[in-house]
């Protein structure tokens, strides 16, 4: 029986004709050891099967809900209604191509009760590519640091494995603080980054050395179909300052200083004129 040592936990299932996958995805949370979790899908209007199989998979576990779109959401709206739906105070992302070990919900919740003040507990994660082969992916470089601007500086570099987090456990007053995941300029491009930005600012990341979770790259995978241009990323520096700006936990000082910081080693000195008049905004 539950209690007050195991809070609920959501499990986040946004998903798009992944009929042929999730499968996988649904057995690893329906095999999770954590005694209070609920699952709560997503299905983003799919054209294929996935519904059928989701609904298959409702009918023989309780704890599911699904939330069924109107219209194509994409990745980022989907995303956000799934948190807001959420009963869990904490919660996790269990992307369709994502498949966790039985022990993942139990390991990273216990390490986030372990450190109050910390947002996010996530594990090293194994990464299958489209050519068969895999890697072992380590996110390390927010270890031991206690202060935001000290965390902002790791994550406005955007370093090689910065999104390994992402498949992590979080606070739901987290969500509710940063306010979701916000789109850029040019959509959804890598929005993920500006999210967990906006939770390094908020606390501190714990890294539990494991492998508790596998990502599965499929041909469709959206982050394989994104053109990463010049015009890309540029609106991604634009939303990376204004989710600086938009901080509870920085003051106006140092949103300024890590802004500064982002243009100078991420931009260049030379910034264009359309990121001139976001900081204008902002009072940076």
């Amino acid at each position: 029986m539950a209690d007050a040592s195991t809070p609920l936990v959501s499990a986040l299932v946004p998903t798009y004709n992944g009929a042929a996958f999730i499968g996988r995805t649904l057995d690893s949370l329906a095999a999770q050891t954590w005694p209070n979790l609920e699952i709560v899908i997503g299905d983003d209007r799919s054209t294929d099967d996935t519904l059928a199989v989701v609904q298959g998979f409702a009918a023989d576990h309780p704890n599911v809900r699904i939330l069924e779109r109107d219209a194509n959401l994409g990745w980022l709206r989907n995303s956000n209604d799934l948190m807001a739906q959420a009963r869990g105070e904490l919660m996790f992302f269990a992307f369709h191509d994502d498949v966790v070990a039985p022990d993942y919900v139990e390991a990273l919740a216990r390490a986030l009760s372990a450190r109050p003040d910390a947002v996010l507990a996530f594990s090293d994660m194994e990464v299958h590519e489209l050519d068969g082969t895999t890697e072992l992916q380590v996110f390390e470089k927010l270890e031991g640091l206690r202060t935001p601007m000290e965390r902002g500086r790791v994550m406005v570099l955007r370093p090689g494995e910065w999104w390994v987090p992402n498949r992590g456990l979080f606070r739901a007053s987290a969500f509710a603080e940063v306010g979701g995941i916000h789109p850029n300029e040019r959509g959804e491009y890598s929005a993920d980054w500006t999210w967990l930005l906006g939770l390094a600012l908020i606390g501190e990341f714990v890294r539990v050395p494991e492998v508790l979770c596998t990502k599965y790259y499929m041909s469709g995978s959206l982050s394989k179909r994104w053109p990463h241009d010049a015009a890309q990323r540029l609106a991604l520096q634009r939303a990376g300052i204004a989710e600086i700006g938009r901080s509870r936990r920085l003051n106006r000082a140092q949103k300024a200083m890590l802004a500064g910081f982002l243009r100078r080693r991420v931009l260049g000195r030379r910034l264009p004129g359309g990121l001139k008049r976001v900081l204008k905004r902002l009072g940076l």
